[in-house]
């Protein structure tokens, strides 16, 4: 046994180990979160890590986190993470009354054997997560903090017919009594052509019934282009991603950028070439700025917060650590961005390493890199909840302050 196998199960043999010792808490513990400093180093900052328990003794990957007016944070993910029917991954939530130290058994959300996307609380008791159940692509909904799931609607597909692939942060406009009256979210689909050559289809659209029902659907010109390798051109665009209202009313996008042209031929070609780009709206989503590409291939699943004091943070995960076009380092983990300035610039030169270790199959540097997936969400002590799928390890939250 090799690579991933014989880590996951020294991991699982040492939880259950740590766990029947009682000295063992496994709650949060001291991490260090690394930034990169004028000097070419990095300056380390306190933090806390722990992993979120196995689920009927598999790893649980977590798709989204939310926090609702209970005072509960909730994680949604899946169990049986990566596995092929029959046996598909299973959706479950556990809560967190005490600011992640602790977590409650898990809720198996029955017949949703998929990674709950877009995890949202609507306000009022309710939640809302992309899925898909016995019927097929669906949105499902609780309205009693999560704990049971009746209400399922069937999923809108996009104006060309194919579904809407999202994964990344909705942005939510509420009320004053913290009710959801309009969700936007960006998705994405192949349409006819055939990937990667072509283009994705990319999408952002609309709900003012908590997701019911879409609206207003629309393509941004801004989010496509034209880039060229070896004579050729070729059609680029944008697609799944993250959403978030900057202070001074802007919509800031991050969004998953399409691989470019020059790792078509790549031996070991895959989507995790794909990088991340920033578009925004200063007109409340009428119309968008061309993309700027901020993060080279490798860093993908966006998701974006804003700060109490106005910043904007992007956390990202690092499945290549790519510069200028090469392999950089091993590395592999979760970084995070900060915009002081409503999503205009990016702080790359002070980027932040969350978690990080060394990972390579062979000559396949190219591969998933043991990590995916990922959501944050600001507490309420300035604090940034982040919660990211460690594939050698397991779920793992990471509390830190930017």
């Amino acid at each position: 046994m090799t690579g991933p196998l014989v880590a996951s199960m020294l991991g699982t043999m040492l939880s259950m180990n740590q766990t029947n010792d009682a000295r063992f808490d496994a709650s949060w513990q001291e991490h260090r979160v690394l930034q990169r400093n004028d000097c070419g180093g990095y300056t380390a900052h306190a933090a806390q890590l722990r992993f979120l328990m196995p689920c009927d003794q598999t790893m649980v990957c977590p798709f989204g986190l939310a926090r609702m007016d209970n005072g509960e944070i909730v994680v949604a993910g899946t169990k049986n993470f990566g596995v092929e029917p029959p046996d598909r991954e299973q959706a479950v939530l556990t809560f967190s009354n005490d600011e992640g130290a602790n977590w409650t058994d898990y809720i198996v959300v029955s017949g949703c054997q998929t990674r709950p996307m877009m995890l949202t609380y609507l306000g009022n008791s309710s939640l809302a997560f992309h899925g898909t159940d016995e019927d097929g692509p669906c949105r499902l909904f609780s309205h009693d903090y999560g704990r049971t799931w009746p209400e399922r609607i069937p999923a809108q597909p996009c104006s060309n017919g194919e579904p809407f692939h999202t994964e990344g942060n909705s942005l939510v406009d509420r009320n004053k009594d913290g009710i959801a009256v309009r969700i936007l979210e960006t998705g994405q689909n192949i349409g006819s052509g055939s990937w990667p050559h072509d283009p994705m289809c990319e999408f952002i659209r609309e709900s003012h019934d908590g997701g019911r029902t879409w609206e207003n659907e629309s393509q941004p010109d801004a989010w496509r282009w034209e880039e060229t390798w070896e004579d050729a051109t070729y059609i680029r665009s944008g697609g799944e991603g993250a959403l978030v209202r900057a202070a001074n009313g802007w919509i800031v996008a991050a969004l998953r950028t399409d691989m470019s042209p020059r790792y078509f031929d790549h031996p070991f070609r895959n989507d995790h070439l794909e990088g991340t780009g920033v578009s925004i709206s200063k007109d409340d989503g009428a119309t968008w700025s061309p993309i700027q590409q901020i993060l080279e291939p490798g860093r993908m699943h966006a998701n974006l917060i804003r700060l109490p004091n106005n910043d904007l943070v992007m956390t990202v995960i690092r499945r290549i650590d790519m510069c200028d076009g090469k392999l950089r380092s091993y590395r592999r983990g979760c970084d995070a961005i900060v915009s002081h300035d409503n999503g205009e610039t990016w702080d790359m030169e002070e980027m932040y390493i969350l978690d990080e270790f060394t990972y390579c199959e062979g000559k396949n540097w190219v591969c998933a890199g043991g990590c995916g997936h990922l959501f944050s969400i600001s507490m309420e002590d300035d604090s940034v909840l982040t919660a990211y799928g460690n594939y050698l390890a397991g779920g793992t939250l990471i509390r830190w302050t930017p």
